[in-house]
């Protein structure tokens, strides 16, 4: 049977290279850590940045027909209303996820609930993309079974920053599906080694 080597504090050459101490340098599963960590930050800066420019312009979309004296804004429509709370909710907890990843880097049962919350928040944006889109579409296309008629052609002013608010909101959604990913192959590579 081998000997087993103690370090000088007296770690087992198992412990040692599992942790990364013992003159090994880091472990596979810490490099992989870190070398995922630049692009999951520069994709939530993105996400951050996507989610408040349409939180903003979806926010003060509205435009005044002089022909029909009305005025469209978004806060008319619920579903543009759950499009305005749940991008901005995005956005804020993408700023909070991120300020956690700095403070505590090298935890992976931090970054493992990260990854479930990033689920949930995802899933919002799925859905209040949709529930947007489906307004939008009616907006521009109408519905005569049900008599509702295409207000765009009065409106498209207000219909073109609807539809840049859900497009903005559309590339934030495919960057965190894209954060997902990441998030889920590096669990998976720490879990592995």
């Amino acid at each position: 049977m081998a000997p087993i080597h103690s370090g000088a504090n007296g770690a087992s050459a198992v412990e040692m290279s599992a942790t990364g101490y013992g003159g090994g340098g880091p472990t596979v599963a810490a490099r992989s850590s870190n070398q995922s960590r630049l692009p999951k930050l520069i994709i939530r800066l993105l996400v951050i940045a996507l989610t408040f420019i349409a939180t903003i312009v979806m926010g003060v979309a509205k435009q005044t027909s002089r022909e029909y004296q009305a005025t469209v804004k978004s806060s008319q429509s619920s579903s543009f209303v759950y499009f305005v709370v749940a991008n901005a909710f995005v956005c804020v907890y993408s700023a909070m996820a991120v300020g956690f990843s700095f403070i505590n880097s090298s935890s992976s049962s931090l970054e493992l609930i990260l990854t479930m919350a990033d689920v949930l928040a995802l899933g919002f944006l799925f859905t209040s993309n949709a529930a947007a889109m489906a307004v939008d579409v009616l907006a521009r296309k109408g519905n005569e079974d049900f008599g509702w008629g295409k207000f765009c052609n009065i409106a498209d002013k207000f219909c073109g920053e609807v539809t840049a608010a859900i497009v903005l909101s559309s590339l934030a959604t495919v960057a965190y599906a894209l954060l997902l990913v990441l998030s889920i192959v590096s669990i998976h590579k720490r879990s592995v080694y």
